[in-house]
């Protein structure tokens, strides 16, 4: 089986060094097109076969993973058309639905949000399947998006809040994750002890989460001493209503997705 990637940015490549990393495909496998040379000599690096011909990758491709930006997807499409009968395209691009990537090729069509933690392999994402996707098909894109984190097979109507929680989930977090750093420099600690601290919390309660089986409130009691500093720092929080901004920034975001959505 031959896997392709159209689109080798920041998602598509992390696309494929998570699924080089967690063993689904080898090197030998995997094809990579993309316009730009310097991207496509880094992916090299790693044994895979690279090209700029997209119309060469569909052709000899089984699977092809469409990663480019969605105002570009209707061109690609357009320019393969006439290789993808009988082909899998698995589509990464925010908005596009899989009736749109069906009424312009041949191929049977997947849907999948997934987000850039792939690359360390703990990425969250969802898949769809268009009308004409067989359910091997769902089952081989499963195994190789399980391979990098968590997945979930949803309807396809709901990918615009997939969209706004996990898809731009990360960037959230990011944000969250330097503000720690700052106020701790602030505070006297030095930027990189800072961020590193920080970070680390971030994982290991994404992990305790995961792994303890208890509820969020229930966890958040775990950390709160009665009158401890814990309390202190969530009456700030409350009093900010930043569990409200975080629920309009995901809303927000799936907004935007559905404005974009075709």
């Amino acid at each position: 089986m031959k896997v392709g990637f159209i689109g080798c940015g920041n998602l598509g490549s992390s696309l494929i060094k998570g699924i080089l990393n967690a063993g689904a495909l080898q090197a030998e496998e995997i094809v990579a097109s993309d316009v730009s040379d310097e991207k496509l000599k880094e992916l090299g690096k790693f044994g895979i076969e690279t090209t700029t011909d997209n119309k060469k990758l569909v052709e000899h491709c089984d699977v092809i993973f469409i990663a480019v930006k969605p105002d570009i997807v209707e061109s690609v499409l357009e320019e393969t058309k006439e290789f993808s009968e009988g082909k899998l395209f698995v589509s990464v691009a925010a908005g596009v639905s899989t009736k749109f990537i069906e009424a312009r090729t041949g191929a049977r069509v997947i849907r999948v949000m997934p987000n850039i933690c792939g690359l360390v392999g703990r990425m969250a994402s969802c898949f769809s399947l268009g009308t004409r996707a067989l359910r091997e098909d769902g089952k081989l894109v499963e195994k190789l998006l399980a391979g990098m984190g968590t997945t979930f097979k949803v309807d396809e109507k709901l990918m615009n809040a997939v969209t706004g929680l996990s898809g731009s989930g990360p960037a959230y977090f990011y944000f969250i994750v330097q503000a720690l750093q700052e106020a701790g420099v602030e505070l006297g600690l030095s930027s990189e002890v800072a961020l590193k601290l920080a970070a680390q919390t971030a994982k290991g309660a994404g992990e305790v989460i995961l792994r303890e089986g208890k509820t969020l409130e229930e966890l958040i009691e775990m950390v709160c001493t009665p009158k401890g500093t814990t309390v202190e720092g969530l009456k700030v929080l409350e009093e900010r209503k930043v569990a409200d901004a975080l629920r309009d920034a995901v809303k927000a975001a799936a907004r935007r997705a559905k404005e974009l959505s075709r």
